[in-house]
């Protein structure tokens, strides 16, 4: 008897906890999966206010502005770049133009004449902006956004004309024939490297830094030069 009653003492507060109401300032913590779909949609979020902002310095640095999706994303492959550097790919070619430009400015206008064959060509425009990094995709189908090395910085500044003949010299035009240095124009030094940051992001954007790094050299994208009545300082 003693024992049954020593048991319902110890019983008693237990059963006590269980039938008494939860306190109504008590708060339910979210699930794992809430909380996973809370930062999935924030990031979705960001991310898209930073692709339609791409002056900001966080989002896609790259924007075309021709109707429809850029033709100039990823248009040289790391695949080819090996055939292409020895000469045997010959088109497409690009020509840039800088349109809207100056050493101050976040943003650059280009225009870029792509050359299907020695007869055939269209124009893309697209701006670009310098402190923002590129939208690029590996080769696991992961999507971020990266920034140019110094190794490009330098690349621009090299990148010869080596196996394709006919050039131009050392004249920049719109093509369908390169210059003998490629991104290398006669303008100012002070605007020689403002350019640099803003080419460099579009090597990414096409491809085209594994086209002239190493021995490839790639003479399929080139800088024509600069629209004068484009400069805003």
């Amino acid at each position: 008897m003693k024992s049954l009653l020593l048991t319902l003492l110890v019983l008693s507060p237990l059963l006590n906890a269980q039938d008494a109401p939860a306190s109504s300032t008590t708060t339910a913590k979210p699930s794992f999966w809430h909380r996973l779909g809370d930062a999935a949609r924030d990031t979705g979020h960001r991310i898209g206010q930073e692709i339609q902002n791409p002056g900001s310095g966080r989002g896609d640095a790259f924007r075309p502005l021709s109707p429809g999706a850029s033709e100039l994303v990823g248009m040289f492959t790391p695949e080819t770049s090996g055939t292409d550097g020895a000469g045997k790919i010959l088109w497409p070619r690009v020509a840039l133009t800088a349109e809207v430009w100056g050493e101050h400015q976040e943003c650059w206008t280009f225009r870029a004449k792509i050359w299907t064959s020695e007869t055939a060509n269209h124009t893309e425009r697209f701006e670009i902006c310098k402190s923002s990094p590129v939208k690029v995709t590996n080769d696991i189908g992961q999507t971020g956004y990266a920034e140019p090395n110094r190794m490009m910085f330098a690349t621009i500044n090299g990148a010869m004309a080596v196996y394709t003949r006919p050039t131009t010299g050392s004249q920049g035009t719109e093509g369908p024939n390169p210059p003998d240095n490629l991104f290398v124009r006669r303008v100012p030094e002070s605007l020689q490297q403002a350019q640099v940051p803003f080419l460099a992001r579009l090597l990414m954007v096409t491809g085209f830094e594994s086209h002239i790094s190493g021995a490839n050299h790639s003479a399929r994208m080139w800088l024509a030069g600069y629209d004068p009545a484009g400069n805003r300082g």
